[in-house]
């Protein structure tokens, strides 16, 4: 792999740290927007530069994924060991976003792929979706911080006049995460009062695209 950088680097005029910087960023946050203010060099560099960077991932047990409509590019775990269990939580919350997601862009109310809406709305539709109290506070933020890590989400400004409504732009890697298939699975599944805060679903067929890379 330390030639091909050297020979990509060489060819592209670039300086090797580009591509190491690039491939660490993928790596951390497991996609690159062209859309998304400090990720643009990086979707750049990947979709100018795809033979390497697919290699590169392809040695580490991952696949790259490039979308140009979108301009969204990252990276896939191949083997279901690389997979992020999801507390039911976090798995339902992922629901609500696929669900709004899909809303708005029936609505074409979306812009660069992404589509807006507020925290209040997501816990709303929470409740509404699965019948049961939205997590406390600390709970939810720390969903939150999951999920923006991954790239699902894009946190904005709080509300003036509510402080704790908070702008959320929801990205197109919902759709990769939730799938068709689990989409249907997860609009059957039911929650027990007493169970739902240490239950886990296993993803394994469909859903679990986030990887254990961060």
């Amino acid at each position: 792999m330390l030639k091909e950088l050297k020979k990509v680097s060489e060819e592209s005029g670039k300086d090797v740290k580009d591509f190491q910087h690039t491939a660490n960023f993928l790596l951390a946050n497991q996609f690159a927007s062209a859309y998304k203010h400090g990720q643009r060099k990086h979707y750049l560099l990947v979709e100018s530069y795809p033979v390497y960077f697919s290699h590169l991932f392809e040695a580490l047990g991952m696949k790259l994924y490039i979308n140009e409509n979108e301009r969204l590019s990252g990276v896939l775990p191949i083997e279901k060991e690389a997979f992020l269990r999801l507390k039911t939580d976090e798995t339902l919350f992922l629901l609500v976003l696929r669900q709004l997601y899909e809303e708005k862009i029936e609505n074409f109310e979306v812009d660069n792929g992404f589509v807006s809406t507020h925290t209040n709305a997501i816990l709303e539709r929470f409740v509404q979706l699965v019948k049961r109290d939205v997590p406390n506070e600390t709970r939810f933020k720390d969903i939150l911080t999951l999920l923006s890590r991954h790239g699902v989400i894009i946190r904005g400004k709080a509300f003036e006049e509510d402080a704790k409504n908070i702008m959320i732009n929801i990205t197109p890697v919902v759709r990769l995460i939730v799938t068709e298939a689990y989409l249907r699975q997860l609009e059957s599944f039911t929650v027990s009062d007493e169970d739902a805060e240490d239950d886990e679903l296993s993803n394994e067929t469909d859903s679990d695209t986030l990887s254990t890379s961060e």
